[in-house]
């Protein structure tokens, strides 16, 4: 049972975060060949208050991986795994999918396993993702002009 006060201490804090500790890596708004881009500038960055609306999502993705973690193992696991996450993730500068791999695959190995049905769906998931991915790979390039060559230089999506 989540208390009102603990809701109440995570909105603050998150809030509070997101407005004085929010960097945008110079990166992250200038190479559009990545996913992160576009989720950055057409999602996260729609407006100065998107990211404050997708509070409640990430509180109630936090409850969910806090409940799933604590059927298996202590507290103490639990609040080591997330600081052990929040090492990794948050001194990076770049939103990027890889840096969320690694704890990925540590939830996944220590929740619960899921039926097959649920198991096959996901793997079905990830790979119409990756299969979207590769086509627009193979598929889409543009041209970046580059000051140091004559001819153009076709560019290709990626992660």
């Amino acid at each position: 049972v989540v208390k009102p006060v603990h809701v109440l201490l995570f909105f603050m804090s998150a809030v509070l975060a997101l407005y004085f500790f929010r960097y945008e890596h110079p990166y992250l708004l200038a190479d559009n060949r990545h996913y992160t881009f576009y989720i950055w500038r057409k999602i996260l960055n729609r407006t100065s208050y998107t990211m404050y609306y997708l509070l409640p999502v990430c509180f109630y993705t936090f409850l969910n991986i806090v409940a799933l973690l604590s059927t298996v193992h202590s507290k103490f696991f639990t609040l080591l795994y997330f600081l052990c996450v929040a090492s990794q993730i948050v001194p990076q500068g770049l939103l990027e999918f890889r840096y969320f791999i690694l704890p990925y695959l540590l939830y996944r190995l220590h929740v619960p396993q899921h039926s097959w049905v649920v198991l096959f769906l996901e793997l079905c998931q990830y790979t119409v993702i990756n299969l979207v991915t590769v086509k627009i790979f193979l598929n889409k390039t543009f041209d970046w002009e580059i000051t140091d060559s004559l001819t153009p230089n076709p560019q290709r999506f990626m992660w």
